[in-house]
């Protein structure tokens, strides 16, 4: 069985979203990321796929990993990594023209009906309030443990 790790970034703005508008029409939308190479860490292969898709310089430092889910198709088992990152930046333009026609922040909930399945999921978990505590909480864990070592 195959194994295709995907990452994708979601970028969050207050209660906005950085998204990339394909060339498809109707109207889709994704988040930046891509496949990962051999050998490359996921933080990795984000930082190059957005780099690659909008222009946008990633300090993998900033990101926060937010979850993972996968699926399988045929034999295929394909494993999107969802990072956070919070910013204010507007330091991005599309370079890959020829997959996307625009980048943008957009209200998450207008975005929601653009999104695949699995972004459109992301997405709505992580406005909630319930997994913003649980990141509050998780960061004081690691702070907490950081210290201890």
């Amino acid at each position: 069985m195959k194994i295709i790790n995907k990452t994708r970034l979601l970028a969050v703005k207050g209660n906005s979203i950085l998204v990339l508008e394909k060339i498809d029409t109707p109207i889709k939308l994704s988040f930046a990321g891509g496949i990962s190479k051999k050998k490359e860490t996921l933080e990795e292969t984000l930082v190059r796929e957005t780099m690659e898709e909008i222009g946008f310089k990633i300090n993998p430092n900033d990101l926060t990993f937010f979850k993972t889910k996968s699926k399988t198709i045929d034999n295929t088992i394909i494993v999107k990594h969802y990072y956070k990152l919070k910013t204010n930046s507007d330091a991005f333009k599309v370079i890959e023209t020829e997959k996307f026609k625009a980048v943008y922040w957009i209200k998450w909930k207008d975005a929601i009906e653009y999104l695949d399945k699995e972004d459109r999921k992301a997405t709505k978990e992580y406005f909630t309030k319930k997994v913003r505590r649980n990141i509050k909480l998780l960061k004081r864990i690691e702070k907490v443990l950081s210290q201890n070592k």
